[in-house]
């Protein structure tokens, strides 16, 4: 800005050379004007002179105004005139116009002057005076003549005359004087319109140097206000418009940080898409989405200006961006850019499931397209915002639907499972008791004894996976609520071992109820912890063999109640560890655990899904370790939770 205040502007100039040329004509004027009165001052004075010595010289002529006087009169008129040519020049004539005497011409030479206009003006008034060309003598002469006697007789008339060229020579030096002393005010006008410019526009040029940084974007600067004149107001102009833009910079910087913030947050992909297949934007997840299996981070940026086609290589999300919307062209009437202007989108919205591959595994992604309208780019013939055309874009949604597909894929095979699951028992009561109903009780007892087993064993199979279909709706119900209580640690150990123990006794297994003595009391829901532990204690009686150990340990660690829940049975392969809490699913045949071929022996395919969404329900974790051959360990963290 410095640079800039030190090279004169154009305004600059512009007042100065303004300032310089009117104090310059006025002054002109001025001096001209004095000149003149000077030259009319000196001119009266002079004729006054004139007359004077005209008058004196008249007291001596009186009475002699003769022919006959001639040489005398011409001497009178050369004693007072003098010889020398710039010299006063004398002139008697008579009333008649004969000239009688002249103080540089002879007499007798010249002509009558009786038209001379001094002349006739004097015999006339008494006095009168003339500037004119003298014929005689040739000199441009100012004249003053008297009359010598009465108006009615008059004797002649003594005319004085001085040649113009003296009266000049003896003005000359006062109009040096004048000429100097103007060219002086010249200097001093110049002087004093060159600081009159500079204060005038020093301020301005200020303001126009900051309003040209406010314009490039540095809002820093301020403009100093001193005063209350025009410029004054100027710059406070200025400085409100600043804070003005400065709020509204601010706002419009803090709305689009808030609408990239929400766009890099969103967990749905957004793509949107001008008239002219342009992206206009996108955010990071549609990236992802879009290229999913490059494993490098998304830049946005490097997307905005380019093609479709460049970005999306899937052609089903090429074909929802492309499809539709209206494409303006350089046809586009008035009337239709009119309507395109004042139109409402109400377009279907087109949609699409896709499977997208990636370093994890296929994701399943939900593509929804629909019509946007898009502001337009002002023109340089766009006058107003008004004038500015809107265009029609796509706007793309892609929504990460894999946990919902694999949840309605669940639910449906949870409703295939269990209505196989629920068959299988049904089926076989139902062949047993059409048994029962085609044979003689009296004669084959022990055929319907063997029936009756059968109907006893899959009723039981059949209510316990009744029972374990209602807890794990209940578990999973949003509607329930499991308050968390105070629970005697030790007396839930004792009651546990008292359920379990004819089971334990008829497989011969070695029980342990290990906790530590200062673990008396724990906060948890008692119908949660004991459906999950008895899922476990069951599992693990189920599948360990005549003679095994089943132990169960608690301590607390970190404010969690950790509580191990472990066999040493046949154990789980590693590659079904990882779906043994799915609903219904079970690992082969010899995770029956001793070998046996009894069918009681087989579970309802539901415990350790019963035991998740319990453990999850009080907030905790389960965890499991399996070695085939070697056992099994299930562990349980539960947050102590507050009353």
């Amino acid at each position: 800005m410095t640079r800039i205040l030190k090279r004169p502007s154009k305004l600059f100039w512009k007042l100065f050379l303004g300032y310089a040329l009117l104090v310059t004509l006025a002054l002109v004027a001025c001096v001209l004007l004095i000149l003149r009165e000077f030259e009319r001052f000196y001119a009266e004075e002079l004729a006054e002179h004139l007359k004077a010595q005209a008058v004196t010289l008249r007291s001596q002529v009186r009475g002699h105004l003769k022919v006959g006087n001639s040489d005398e009169l011409t001497r009178i008129a050369k004693e007072v005139g003098g010889h020398e040519a710039k010299r006063i020049r004398v002139t008697i004539v008579a009333a008649d116009g004969i000239v009688l005497g002249d103080s540089q011409v002879d007499a007798s030479e010249m002509e009558s002057h009786h038209d001379r206009p001094e002349i006739r003006t004097a015999l006339a008034t008494g006095w009168g005076t003339s500037t004119r060309w003298s014929a005689t003598v040739s000199l441009m002469l100012k004249y003053v003549a008297v009359r010598v006697g009465p108006a009615e007789n008059p004797e002649g008339v003594v005319r004085v005359a001085l040649a113009v060229t003296s009266i000049g020579a003896k003005t000359q030096s006062v109009r040096r004087i004048i000429w100097i002393i103007a060219l002086i005010a010249l200097v001093a006008t110049a002087v004093f319109a060159l600081g009159l410019a500079r204060i005038w526009t020093l301020p301005i040029r200020r303001i126009t140097a900051i309003a040209s940084r406010i314009s490039r974007g540095d809002l820093s600067v301020r403009a100093r206000v001193r005063g209350s004149d025009e410029v004054a107001r100027l710059a406070r102009s200025l400085n409100e418009m600043r804070d003005h833009l400065s709020h509204q910079l601010t706002t419009i910087d803090g709305q689009r940080q808030i609408l990239e913030t929400l766009l890099n947050q969103l967990q749905e992909g957004i793509i949107v898409v001008g008239s002219d297949g342009k992206v206009v934007l996108a955010n990071p997840a549609a990236m992802r989405f879009v290229d999913a299996d490059s494993g490098q981070e998304p830049s946005v940026t490097s997307w905005v200006g380019r093609s479709v086609e460049q970005c999306v290589p899937q052609h089903d999300l090429q074909r929802l961006l492309l499809s539709g919307g209206t494409k303006q062209t350089n046809e586009t009437t008035e009337e239709e850019s009119r309507h395109v202007r004042s139109v409402e989108v109400h377009r279907l919205v087109d949609e699409v499931r896709i499977e997208l591959p990636t370093k994890n595994g296929p994701v399943a992604v939900l593509a929804s397209a629909s019509d946007i309208v898009l502001p337009g780019k002002p023109t340089r013939e766009a006058k107003s915002d008004s004038d500015v055309q809107p265009c029609i874009g796509r706007i793309l949604t892609l929504t990460d639907i894999t946990e919902i597909a694999r949840t309605i894929q669940m639910k449906t095979d949870f409703a295939a499972n269990a209505s196989h699951e629920l068959r299988t028992p049904l089926s076989a009561i139902r062949g047993a008791i059409e048994t029962l109903l085609n044979i003689d009780l009296s004669d084959d007892a022990e055929s319907a004894t063997r029936f009756l087993g059968v109907i006893n064993r899959h009723s039981a199979r059949l209510e316990d996976l009744v029972t374990d279909l209602l807890a794990l709706s209940r578990l999973e119900s949003p509607a329930s609520e499991f308050r968390p209580m105070i629970v005697d640690w030790g007396r839930f150990g004792d009651e546990l071992s008292a359920k379990w123990t004819d089971r334990i006794e008829k497989k011969q297994l070695h029980w342990e109820w290990l906790a530590p003595p200062d673990l008396r009391e724990i906060t948890t829901n008692p119908q949660l912890i004991t459906l999950a532990l008895d899922n476990l204690v069951d599992n693990a009686i189920k599948f360990t063999a005549a003679g095994g150990h089943v132990t169960i340990r608690s301590k607390r660690e970190h404010g969690n109640l950790i509580t191990e829940v472990a066999d040493d049975g046949c154990g789980i392969p590693i590659e079904d560890q990882q779906r043994v809490f799915e609903r219904f699913y079970q690992v082969a045949q010899a995770r029956s655990g001793t070998g046996s071929k009894q069918p009681e022996t087989r579970g309802t395919g539901l415990g350790l899904s019963i035991v998740r969404h319990a453990v999850a329900a009080m907030k905790g974790t389960v965890t499991l370790n399996s070695e085939p051959g070697v056992g099994t360990r299930v562990t349980v963290s539960i947050p102590q939770l507050g009353l």
